[in-house]
This record gives C-alpha cells, structure tokens and sequence, in this order.
C-alpha cells in the first residue's frame, strides 16, 4: 500500500500556497503506513501553522520541485523507525520548515532530513536539552566541557554520555580542544577548567533552523 496516503489530504493544502494541483499525482513510498499515519496527524497541525503565522515566508519555487516530493516520502521512511511521539511531531515540524524560506547560508534540507531520520529518540532528546543549557543568545559559540557534571534529568550519566558521543557520530556535536583559549570561558558554572568541550557545529545549526528548535525563526 502506498504510505503516503494518509499525508495526501494534508498536503493538498499546500495548494493555495504554490503546490501545483496535480502534484500530487503519482506519489508513492513504501513504508509503514500505520506510522505514516501518526506522522499525519502532527504535519496537520504543523502546516495549520504555516498557513496562519508563516505563510509569508513559503518557498514557493520549493514546493514545486522534485525536492519537496522527495523530502516528504524521506520524512516518512523516518516516520517509520519513530519510537516515540516526540520524534514523529519532530519529523513533522521539520518537513514543514522545509518549504519555509531561510537567510543564508543555504540549508541542505535533504541533507538535514536524512540525519534527522537518523537520530534516535534519546538522541533528540539530549539535542534538545542541550540548547537550554547554553548561551541562549549565541547557543553556536557556547560549548561545555567534556568533564563537566552536566547531565540530563532521567537519563543517567552513562546513557547521557553515549547520547553525545551518537550526536558527533552524527555531525551534529564536535570536540574542541580548549586547553588553549584560557579566559575565554563564560560565566556559566559549567565552564570551568581545562581539555575538551562539546560544541554544536553548522549541522546542528541546520537542523535547529529547520525545525525552529528553540522558537527559532527563518
């Protein structure tokens, strides 16, 4: 069966907002279509948002491409290995940012999806957190140290850990060597000492862009 199905009625209403009327025709993927479902139900919402507060800033030379067609049947193969409903909305609210325009520099939207399909539900989540425990002006040019206690409430220090090293597996986390930038460090009390520290590289930006993690917008 085709697993795109139950995306077809959401996406038709992409039309007013440049998506050819025939389009559509044609679509196919093979996955889950149990899970292509559940993903349904969360793009409705996130494109019920583009229509009210985005639809300003859609892409519409995006929506006509192959590249629109193709981003959706990646999202839905992501769909499928979703354990939670947290990385299914995630997957959603980031295959919606797809057809939003951006500032440079250019996103790779299929690069960024295929490492979104990638991570898995503790690794999101760990991203996630991980925003709010940098600088919230310029999370980019923050880091923390590798030594460091941080940790994640519900995961224990060794699930904590296997999640980063994953999300520098990803390219979404490098470690830097920060023995040399002394007096560099912020007022955060996190930063304290010398070696290595986590920080968040343009992958990372990518994916943070196109998913407005952290109500960030084009």
């Amino acid at each position: 069966m085709n697993a795109l199905e139950p995306l077809l009625p959401i996406l038709q209403t992409l039309e007013p907002l440049g998506l050819p009327a025939a389009a559509l025709q044609g679509w196919y993927a093979y996955a889950n279509q149990k899970q292509a479902a559940r993903l349904a139900r969360h793009l409705d919402h996130e494109l019920k948002l583009v229509h009210q507060e985005l639809s300003t800033r859609v892409n519409h030379a995006y929506l006509r491409s192959d590249a629109f067609q193709a981003n959706v049947v990646q999202a839905v193969r992501a769909a499928e290995m979703a354990e939670s409903e947290d990385k299914l909305r995630f997957i959603a609210r980031s295959l919606a940012g797809c057809i939003l325009s951006f500032p440079p520099p250019q996103l790779d939207k299929f690069q960024t999806m295929r490492i979104i399909e990638s991570l898995s539900d503790r690794e999101l989540r760990v991203f996630a957190e991980y925003f709010q425990l940098l600088d919230p002006i310029d999370p980019y040019q923050d880091f923390i140290p590798a030594d460091s206690q941080v940790s994640i409430p519900g995961l224990s220090k060794q699930e904590f850990i296997a999640a980063l090293l994953g999300l520098e597996q990803l390219g979404l986390l490098t470690k830097e060597n920060i023995s040399d930038r002394d007096g560099e460090w912020t007022a955060t009390p996190s930063h304290s000492g010398q070696g290595f520290a986590w920080k968040l590289t343009a992958l990372a930006r990518q994916i943070a862009t196109l998913s407005r993690l952290r109500g960030e917008e084009p």
